[in-house]
């Protein structure tokens, strides 16, 4: 990974700054020791190609090997955090991942609620979005995190199954960090109606038979839609729900399940 060469692919409107690791523990670890420590004036990218600590959602080990993925977070300003509609952005940068993926790549991913991105029946991609105030609890930072499962790896055997790659092919990495970074830039000037109409059309879940872990419950019905602000809407013995927490343990598709 190379900065310089990644900075010439940039079509931002406003300059982001690129900073690029052999290996780290963790991208969105690295952006809030940044944050904290005062380091970050203006929109900021971190681009790894392993780390030894990356996580997802509610802390899980995210598998980031070297030389097979791309792991990248970008640290973006925001300027009134009471403002924020996490769903919003959460929905946005999947689509705007998605829509990357498909330039750089050619692959046509699909997105499992609220941001894992599903390539071939297997997860290729999961997306964390932090919001990380600052010290005067008005203005902040969103901490975007995505890691990419490019090639084929020797998967460890809990997520074996589950696990896949976007290609076996060789893919110019540094391009590809600049052109997610391009699309997430787009997406936040985007309006809400364009954002989901697009989100609606990766979506695996619409439709679909789900069940989710919600707390400590297990709803179990059929997904109709994602609301206007992200929520999952789900037909729950005849009377529609709408979530915005919780998590899809398994999903029913025709041919195959997600659990």
């Amino acid at each position: 990974m190379d900065e310089t060469t990644i900075l010439s692919y940039l079509q931002t409107p406003e300059p982001v700054s690129v900073e690029t690791f052999t290996t780290i523990d963790s991208t969105n670890t690295a952006a809030k020791r940044l944050i904290t420590a005062g380091d970050v004036i203006g929109p900021m990218a971190l681009v790894a190609d392993e780390q030894t600590a990356g996580y997802g959602r509610h802390g899980r080990q995210y598998y980031s090997p070297q030389a097979t993925g791309l792991y990248l977070t970008l640290i973006w300003p925001w300027a009134d955090m009471k403002k924020l509609a996490p769903g919003k952005v959460t929905t946005g940068i999947a689509v705007a991942a998605a829509e990357a993926l498909s330039q750089e790549i050619g692959v046509e991913v699909g997105i499992k609620w609220v941001n894992d991105l599903y390539y071939n029946q297997r997860k290729v991609a999961g997306i964390l979005v932090e919001a990380v105030p600052s010290t005067t609890g008005q203005d902040g930072f969103l901490v975007i995190g995505i890691g990419l499962n490019i090639n084929p790896a020797d998967y460890p055997a809990d997520i074996a199954q589950k696990a896949g790659a976007l290609t076996d092919q060789l893919v110019n990495r540094d391009r590809l960090a600049a052109t997610l970074l391009n699309y997430f830039v787009r997406y936040f000037s985007l309006d809400a109606l364009q954002v989901m109409t697009a989100y609606r059309q990766r979506s695996l879940v619409i439709g679909q038979p789900v069940e989710m872990a919600v707390g400590n419950q297990v709803i179990a019905g059929v997904a109709k839609d994602v609301s206007a602000d992200g929520g999952l809407v789900v037909d729950v013995n005849g009377q529609r729900q709408t979530f915005y927490s919780g998590e899809i343990t398994k999903l029913t598709m025709t041919g195959w399940v997600i659990s």
